[in-house]
C-alpha cells in the first residue's frame, strides 16, 4: 500500500535573497532541524544524501524512513512553469517579476544496495521544491512543499482492514507528521534568521 503525505509553507526572513539561499541549501544543517531526523550523511561517490528518519506508529512502535536524496539549485524567470504553476495555487499570490532560486530536494536515480531484515523499516521517496524570493526592504519570502511517499507491506490484523479507509487514515497521519516537522524546521529558521512574520502558515494534505 503507497502512502503519500504532503505538507506546505511560506515564511518572510529578515535576510537577503543570497544569504537566505546559502541558508537553505546547507542540506545537513536544514534537516538536522528536523525532529524526526536521525542522520543526515553525503553518499560522495554518488553525490546523494541519505536521510534516516524514526517516528512512532499510533501503537507506539518505531518506524524507520531511509531516503536517497540528490540536491539541485536554480535561478528561475517567471515564466518557468513551475513558478507559474505555484504562483496559481499560492493563497498569498506569487511576484513574478522578482528574482527566485529554487533549490530541490528529489529522488536519486542511484542509490547505494539497503538491506531490510525487519518490518519496520522503509525506503521512501520524496519530491520538495523550495522557492526563494527577493522582497522589498531586504526581505526574502520562503515557499517550501515538500510530499513523501512510502511503500507498505500490510500485515495482520491491518490486512484486515478495507484498504481505502487504511490509506486515508495513514496519509493523514503522515501528513500531520509532515506539518509538525516542517513547523519545527522553520521555527529554527526564525531563530537563525530573524522574522518579520512570528506566525509560520503551514498546510498539511494528502492524496
Amino acid at each position: 500500500m503507497k502512502v503519500v503525505g504532503k505538507s506546505k509553507a511560506v515564511v518572510t526572513l529578515e535576510a537577503c535573497l543570497n544569504d537566505s539561499a546559502t541558508y537553505f541549501s546547507d542540506h545537513e544543517k536544514i534537516l538536522n532541524c528536523n525532529p524526526y531526523c536521525k542522520n543526515v550523511s553525503y553518499i560522495r561517490e554518488l553525490d546523494i544524501f541519505q536521510w534516516t528518519f524514526e517516528v512512532d506508529d499510533p501503537r507506539n512502535h518505531p518506524i524507520v524512513a531511509i531516503f536517497f536524496v540528490r540536491q539541485t539549485e536554480e535561478l528561475v524567470k517567471g515564466d518557468s512553469e513551475s513558478l507559474l504553476k505555484l504562483s496559481k495555487k499560492n493563497k498569498n499570490g506569487l511576484d513574478l517579476n522578482r528574482p527566485v532560486t529554487k533549490i530541490r530536494w528529489r529522488n536519486a536515480e542511484t542509490i547505494p544496495k539497503v538491506v531490510v531484515n525487519n518490518n519496520y523499516t522503509f525506503i521512501g521517496k520524496t519530491n520538495s521544491e523550495i522557492f526563494l524570493q527577493h522582497q522589498e526592504n531586504n526581505l526574502t519570502t520562503v515557499h517550501f512543499e515538500t510530499d513523501i511517499s512510502l511503500d507498505f507491506t500490510l500485515s495482520f490484523p491491518l490486512n484486515l482492514m478495507p484498504e481505502n479507509i487504511l490509506k486515508l487514515m495513514s496519509e493523514k497521519m503522515v501528513s500531520r507528521i509532515l506539518q509538525q516537522a516542517t513547523e519545527s524546521m522553520l521555527c529554527k529558521v526564525q531563530s537563525d534568521i530573524c522574522c518579520s512574520v512570528p506566525e509560520i502558515k503551514t498546510e498539511g494534505n494528502s492524496q
